[in-house]
């Protein structure tokens, strides 16, 4: 009985003899080879439950139902993005579906990550994507951080894709000491569709104390209402499809 209420409880059952000390208490000791025997009759034990549970196809098919109602239910999400008219794009480039829909998972689902493979045009995605979040008013303008041998050529391509785009382009003399305020400067008060800086240039824009004390708080908080949404609804907000 104790080895089917072990794996019943998805527990590996052991077995312990118990022993007094000197001072008179009982101590738990682990019998390893009752214990091996046990696990091993706790294998045939689940091996046969596995053999019977699936043997009848009409069960099979209810719990897969059952199963898959209750817990196999979440899906991704997927986005559609042909109805996006982007304003101001090259007519002579027409974007590929899975580009436009790229561009709407950005637009629409927030953080987002372009696992594509490489020549997938990751970067036409991405311009677009600052592109129409400045034309619908969700950015201000859009700071692209790339690897910095790579600036003049995201400058070129991003420029390809929107000729009359308003864009800065860092250089290695923008972040030399006695320029980098300045060039800050020109970041933060400019009226710029994107801007394109170098890893090692964005590492020398520092974050305030304060800001970074803000963002944490800001997090923590998202984090304890999640917490309370989920032990409200008990996890239990999510539709059948």
């Amino acid at each position: 009985y104790k080895i089917i209420e072990e794996t019943l409880n998805l527990k590996d059952v052991r077995i312990f003899d118990y022993i007094e000390d000197e001072e008179g208490r009982k101590k738990a000791v682990l019998n390893k080879k009752e214990t091996a025997i046990a696990q091993a009759k706790q294998e045939l034990i689940k091996q046969g439950f596995q053999d019977w549970i699936w043997d009848d196809p009409a069960r099979r098919e209810k719990l897969t139902k059952m199963y898959n109602e209750k817990f196999n239910s979440i899906r991704p999400r997927e986005y559609d993005g042909s109805h996006i008219v982007f304003n101001g794009m090259n007519p002579e480039i027409e974007l590929r579906e899975h580009q436009k829909n790229a561009v709407a998972h950005i637009l629409y689902g927030g953080n987002t990550l372009l696992a594509h493979a490489v020549g997938a045009g990751k970067t036409f995605e991405m311009v677009a994507a600052a592109m129409e979040s400045k034309r619908l008013g969700l950015c201000n303008k859009s700071l692209f951080v790339v690897p910095n041998h790579l600036t003049e050529q995201w400058a070129a391509e991003f420029l390809q894709l929107y000729p009359a785009a308003n864009i800065l382009v860092a250089t290695k003399r923008d972040f030399e000491t006695k320029n980098r305020k300045k060039f800050c400067g020109r970041i933060a008060t400019g009226d710029y569709d994107a801007v394109i800086i170098g890893h090692s240039q964005f590492e020398k824009i520092p974050m305030s104390i304060e800001r970074q004390r803000a963002i944490l708080e800001q997090q923590l908080e998202e984090l304890t209402d999640g917490i309370m949404d989920l032990k409200r609804n008990r996890g239990e907000n999510f539709s059948i499809k």
